[in-house]
């Protein structure tokens, strides 16, 4: 038998589940146990859960414990002290490869072609060239799927804690004083093997990679708290913070490995390539808030916040953001019809502020690979950018009626971000690649409204629905000072998201097809589909509205839930969906190369041989358009093309709007039933409660996007980009059952 293929020639079909049988049913198991003690001047709680992951693609799991412990004690009628700690160690087995690179499952996926039997490939290696040559399906831009799976790995293990102490000192009747010090702490080791005869890595690779990181936060903090005749309560507290962070990654590679399957920095060809990234952060705060209450009918809080942060340039580094909200209950300030039970409106002003990642407010330097050496940043630095200020304003109402059997929030929003500070490409040839800028302003406004209805209420049965929906517009004010008309937030492949004034921040640009002026695509002098000369506007990823609805019905022990959840408005641009059209392996592609279809032309079709082309069955159609005549008029296109060629043009790569699709969705997201053993069945065994519940998530989703669930995003270096496909895996539907066991 030749490896990779079969012993003779086969028929021309497809294998069955020649993609599925890559993938297996994933499990997950979690175990958790926790005991709690207490006396009369102290409780001690601590818990330990162990979960085991296998993930839908073979060797893609982990593993997790997290240990849990936290105590109190009244030392003195004055004097409280408390203690929190957790501790996890996560490993992972394999991090499976994302997008659209050799590395990826869903590359090769992309790839496979029907006729190809997975089984050809399980070898991984040519015989007598173990884990030298590889077994590649078809082509040397392909790896082996198993290769990828089981020698290609990222494994990862991580230990993390969590720790805070803190006490709580009572000075009088009126004034606490509490003093905190927590810690957050995280060792992360992680690897890359890339074995010989790799796609990309021929002669093999390995990373290892070293990162610590903490944080440290230390508060102390003054309350004030009274209440007075007149039904005025006030809670006030002033105090402050500081924080420190640091971050250190080591990392080594080699390029070339001497022993196959071997992988250590020791066994490489060359002497490993170092990288260090060492950053720090500090910032100092000061807060008060002040929380007055009337007869429990008024309410008004106030909130302030000074920070002073080392990430910023020395003029700019102190910046204050305060909050003001209001809330009041009107059924008990004025007289309600009897059915309202409750009716409490409420508006708030607020301002958050932020600050950004180390080392943007001067010129520093890299480590190079010549020893004494070093390389110039690509990012320019700035001197003068603002923190970023976030300003909202909300109001809305909350109203009970029927005995709390109806419920109705509503919430209006309306939210400004200026000095947004972020990377912004600029152009090369400058020297750097990107440059530090405080972007301009965005705001958001919305609407949220939830909707609680019991419709029935008996003795043994009862139904609750929460019906929920939201909406939000997302629009630029104002760009960058002196940024270009249009500004580039981020860009894959050939697709860019773009902001310019009056649009949103996830506007998708890219190529178009020409239209005359009744909507029809033009064709050009080739018989194909023409594409604009310049990139314009397509489409916003941004939804233009969501909403759920939950369903909970309960019948004595019993409880049943169901949620649905969706969204409508908003676009995607699939990748993965102009590579599998390209090569023919999307339904939508027989349309002209089978009997029936609206573009098929048989053999014998005369326009075939006035083209002067070798007849076929399936091979030829016209493309559906107009073609531009000399007098600026437009007809109806006549020219003939081969079928391959009208869709490998329509749907081309650079072709944006052909490959962007809606992502309209409707999702039954979970169904759930659980069932309560009664205290009578309890008596006799050492449980105090006991429940178990079966579940299931993801059950379907209906969608008119191809390919991949229309929540998927695409991944950009270490961010997730809204509005772009590219080499997505298949999102899992999950079965699960839930014991819970209480002594």
């Amino acid at each position: 038998m030749t490896q990779g293929r079969a012993s003779e020639a086969t028929p021309w079909v497809a294998y069955k589940n020649n993609r599925k049988d890559l993938f297996q049913t994933g499990y997950t198991i979690t175990n958790s146990v926790a005991l709690t003690g207490k006396s009369d001047r102290g409780s001690v709680r601590a818990s330990i859960t162990h979960t085991k992951n296998e993930w839908i693609l073979p060797n893609t799991g982990f593993q997790r414990i997290t240990a849990m412990i936290s105590a109190q004690q009244q030392i003195s009628r004055a004097l409280r002290i408390n203690f929190k700690s957790s501790y996890t160690y996560r490993k992972l087995n394999n991090t499976p490869a994302l997008g659209y690179n050799s590395n990826s499952i869903s590359y090769f996926l992309i790839f496979q072609n029907p006729n190809v039997n997975l089984d050809w490939l399980r070898p991984m290696w040519r015989t007598g060239q173990e884990n030298v040559k590889q077994l590649q399906p078809y082509s040397s831009f392909i790896g082996n799927p198993y290769v990828i799976l089981y020698e290609s790995e990222n494994p990862s293990e991580k230990h993390s804690n969590v720790s805070s102490v803190s006490a709580n000192l009572r000075i009088n009747s009126k004034f606490d004083f509490m003093i905190r010090s927590g810690i957050q702490l995280s060792t992360d080791q992680r690897e890359q093997h890339r074995p010989i005869s790799d796609v990309v890595f021929g002669n093999g690779f390995f990373k290892k990679q070293n990162v610590f990181d903490y944080e440290l936060n230390s508060d102390a903090l003054f309350t004030y708290h009274d209440s007075f005749a007149n039904g005025l309560h006030v809670n006030a507290s002033a105090g402050g913070n500081m924080m420190q962070q640091s971050y250190d990654m080591l990392a080594a590679s080699v390029m070339g490995l001497i022993t196959p399957g071997v992988y250590k920095l020791a066994n490489g060809v060359s002497n490993p390539n170092v990288q260090t990234v060492i950053k720090k952060k500090a910032l100092n705060s000061l807060y008060f808030t002040a929380n007055f209450a009337y007869k429990d009918k008024l309410f008004l809080d106030v909130t302030g916040r000074n920070d002073w942060s080392s990430t910023l340039p020395k003029s700019n580094r102190s910046f204050f953001y305060p909050s003001v909200s209001v809330s009041a209950v009107m059924n008990e300030l004025f007289l309600m019809p009897e059915p309202i039970n409750l009716l409490k409106v409420r508006g708030s002003f607020a301002q958050v502020g932020n600050d950004t990642d180390p080392y943007k407010t001067s010129p520093y330097y890299g480590t190079s690979d010549f020893p004494g050496s070093a390389v110039v940043a690509s990012t320019l630095y700035n001197q003068d950018f603002k923190p970023e200020i976030s300003t909202n304003y909300e109001a809305g109402f909350d109203l009970r009626m029927f005995q709390n059997r109806i419920g109705l929030d509503f919430t209006f929003y309306y939210n400004r971000t200026k000095n947004q500070i972020l990377d912004a490409p600029m152009d090369p040839t400058t020297g750097y690649s990107k440059a530090t800028i405080n972007s301009g302003c965005v705001r958001n406004r919305g609407y949220e409204i939830q909707l609680d209805v019991t419709p029935v209420v008996s003795r043994d049965f009862r139904w609750n629905a929460t019906f929920t929906w939201s909406k939000n517009e997302n629009k630029i004010i104002s760009l960058a000072e002196g940024a270009d008309e249009n500004q580039l937030i981020s860009s894959i492949g050939n697709v860019s998201i773009i902001g310019r004034v009056g649009g949103t921040t996830g506007d998708l640009w890219g190529y178009k097809l020409v239209r005359d002026p009744e909507g029809n695509v033009v064709i050009n002098d080739n018989g194909l589909p023409e594409r604009s000369g310049e990139i314009e506007y397509v489409a916003t990823a941004y939804p233009k509205w969501k909403a759920g609805l939950y369903n909970e019905f309960s019948y004595k022990n019993f409880t049943f839930s169901v949620l649905l959840d969706g969204q409508v408005g908003g676009k995607m641009y699939s990748h993965s969906h102009h590579k599998m059209t390209e090569q023919g392996k999307l339904a939508h592609t027989l349309n002209g190369r089978l009997p029936g279809t609206e573009f098929y032309m048989s053999k014998d079709d005369p326009r075939i041989a006035t083209a002067g082309l070798s007849p076929q069955d399936g091979m030829y159609m016209i493309a559906p358009g107009v073609v531009k005549n000399d007098d600026g008029s437009f007809s109806k296109n006549t020219k003939v093309v081969t079928v391959e060629s009208y869709y490998k043009e329509y749907y081309r790569m650079a072709n944006v709007e052909t490959n962007t699709f809606s992502t309209d969705f409707l999702k039954l997201r979970e169904m759930r039933l659980e069932y309560k053993l009664p205290g009578s069945t309890l008596k006799k065994t050492p449980f105090s409660k006991a429940s178990i519940a079966f579940y299931a998530r993801n059950l379907f989703c209906i969608t008119d996007y191809p390919l991949f669930d229309p929540e998927s995003a695409a991944l950009n270096g270490s961010s997730m980009v809204t509005g772009v496909e590219t080499g997505s895996l298949p999102t899992a539907r999950t079965f699960g059952l839930n014991i819970n066991l209480s002594f």
